[in-house]
């Protein structure tokens, strides 16, 4: 019988505990790996607003500024690449090889029918030449691509996505990954390296073999920590990992105690959501105790005002769910993909109020699209996390 909590949680309760397992309130991490770390991964096609999520969800007294970020994925100790449902992501090395083995049959399964459809043809000798142009030192996009023109295995006339097929089948084979940006280019960073050379041996915390019942359990002890609760259809659309093969994993944690079923209220009512035995003991069936742990003015008590936060348009407080997403979302605001609306969103005390976009050169200011007549200390707040992101850019 798998474990329940007899009281339920509402939205509002799910919200603040999202808030705070994904790192936005609490901060206690030391540093964006170490973010990294705790999320598993995140999703970073937009790159630089990407590494500005990850700064905020650091300690205040320690926080990086945009060179520091840039600079830990330059060295190696963030990676990005095409992993999960697939698109860009970043992870810790440790990770990248056993969630590549977890998610790359599927991703190469959907890629097939992709380059089928286009009537792409073979591009197996444009993978193996993708590795080959790696294999004396990283080489940004553009020299890839010149040298497969050069050794015939790339038409200077195909369609641009025979060339992003081939590398991505190249980073799914696990033979290219993320290298260091050019010199004198801090924030170019569409360069891939050897991925042996930027990912150490083995599985990371499954061990020397690949074990895929393994891996599935491990995704989901890595997943929930960092995602307060959520339901088992939430994971799948994050990972793109069958029912099939989740459900086993949920049940063998639940019989082990690690997680407990929790019913949904209000909003939530009719689904089951799950979460770590610590997550449900803290939140479910009132309010959270006061934690110690975090670090002083990590967070503001609710008498000081609402808190504002500028989300990048995949910040994981978004994306990591599908099913109960709507928790962070006002149902009486216009739909987030109409048009003309800017790509990221402003959230007040979890709740997105508004788009936002990111500064195009230096020194121009954030532009931000309210959804609603914001009152003066939404106002403020907001005033407040795009001061923030000035300093960050500085």
């Amino acid at each position: 019988m798998a474990a329940q909590v007899d009281s339920g949680v509402d939205e509002s309760t799910v919200r603040a505990a999202r808030l705070a397992a994904t790192g936005l309130r609490e901060q206690r991490l030391p540093d964006a790996p170490a973010v990294v770390d705790a999320l598993l991964a995140v999703q970073g096609q937009e790159l630089q607003p990407a590494l500005w999520g990850l700064s905020r969800r650091v300690t205040p007294s320690a926080r990086p500024g945009r060179a520091a970020l840039n600079a830990a994925l330059a060295d190696g100790e963030l990676l990005r690449t095409h992993l999960l449902r697939p698109t860009w992501h970043l992870v810790r090395p440790r990770d990248a090889r056993w969630l590549l083995e977890l998610s790359a049959p599927r991703v190469e399964r959907l890629m097939a029918s992709t380059e089928r459809s286009w009537d792409l043809g073979d591009l197996g000798p444009g993978t193996d030449a993708v590795a080959a142009a790696v294999a004396d030192g990283p080489r940004t996009r553009a020299q890839i691509k010149a040298e497969l023109v050069a050794r015939g295995v790339l038409d200077p006339d195909a369609p641009g996505l025979a060339f992003t097929q081939m590398l991505m089948h190249a980073e799914l084979q696990r033979l290219v990954i993320s290298g260091p940006p050019p010199v004198g280019k801090e924030l170019q960073h569409q360069s891939y390296a050897t991925f042996d050379d930027r990912v150490p041996a083995g599985y990371g915390p499954l061990g020397e073999r690949f074990d895929a019942e393994a891996a599935v359990v491990e995704l989901w002890r890595r997943y929930l920590p960092g995602r307060g609760f959520a339901t088992l259809n939430d994971l799948r659309l994050w990972a793109d990992v069958t029912v099939r093969d989740l459900a086993p994993a949920l049940a063998a944690l639940t019989d082990a105690g690690e997680v407990v079923q929790v019913a949904g209220t209000g909003d939530l009512d009719g689904l089951t959501l799950v979460a770590t035995a610590a997550t449900a003991a803290r939140w479910a069936g009132g309010a959270p105790p006061a934690d110690q742990g975090a670090d002083p003015g990590a967070d503001r008590a609710a008498e000081d005002g609402p808190v504002a936060d500028l989300l990048q348009a995949y910040d994981e407080l978004l994306m990591s769910y599908r099913e109960t997403r709507h928790v962070v979302l006002d149902p009486a605001l216009p739909p987030q993909d109409r048009a003309g609306a800017y790509v990221h969103s402003a959230a007040v005390d979890g709740v997105v109020a508004g788009r936002w976009r990111w500064p195009a050169g230096v020194g121009q200011r954030v532009d931000v699209q309210w959804l609603r007549d914001p009152a003066p200390a939404e106002r403020a707040a907001l005033d407040a996390a795009v001061a923030d992101l000035d300093a960050y850019l500085d």
